[in-house]
């Protein structure tokens, strides 16, 4: 999924985060720096261009500045 806002990207990753098929699964938000969206996936591979913002796991938020 992409979206134009972190705000609306962190919506939906939470919301996949709680769904019963994502239990225990860490859903990211990738910002792309080439595109200016923000994109919420399972898979937590990044490019050179793009910066990870954080994950939800179960419904919790994780900032990706805290661990850097």
């Amino acid at each position: 999924m992409k979206a134009k806002s972190k705000d609306e990207a962190k919506s939906h990753a939470k919301a996949q985060s709680l769904d019963k098929d994502y239990k225990d699964v860490a859903v990211y938000i990738i910002h792309c720096n080439r595109t200016e969206y923000y994109y919420v996936d399972t898979d937590s591979l990044i490019r050179m261009w793009e910066q990870l913002i954080g994950y939800y796991i179960n419904g919790v938020f994780t900032d990706e500045k805290q661990h850097s």
